[in-house]
């Protein structure tokens, strides 16, 4: 099992390390990512040969309307 905590305060992180190491579980693994660039996450150019206007239309032969899309998706079963 995996839990990943974000914070953007480096003394929220700190606070929580100290709290797990003195749990003293030996289940718990501390895993440091490497550092982002300051821009953070690194970006790349998308590939600007494809054509997006072949997508357009695609659901005319079936239209949809925001509350059946809903209604399918909340009715999944996630487990």
């Amino acid at each position: 099992m995996r839990i990943t905590i974000e914070t953007t305060s480096i003394r929220e992180i700190e606070v929580l390390l100290k709290l797990l190491s003195q749990l003293d579980l030996e289940g718990i693994k501390i895993i440091e990512q490497p550092d982002l660039p300051a821009s953070g996450l690194p970006v790349s150019r998308g590939d600007k040969s494809i054509d997006p206007g072949e997508l357009f239309g695609i659901w005319k032969e079936n239209p949809r309307d925001i509350d059946e899309i809903r209604s399918k998706s909340w009715a999944r079963n996630w487990s």
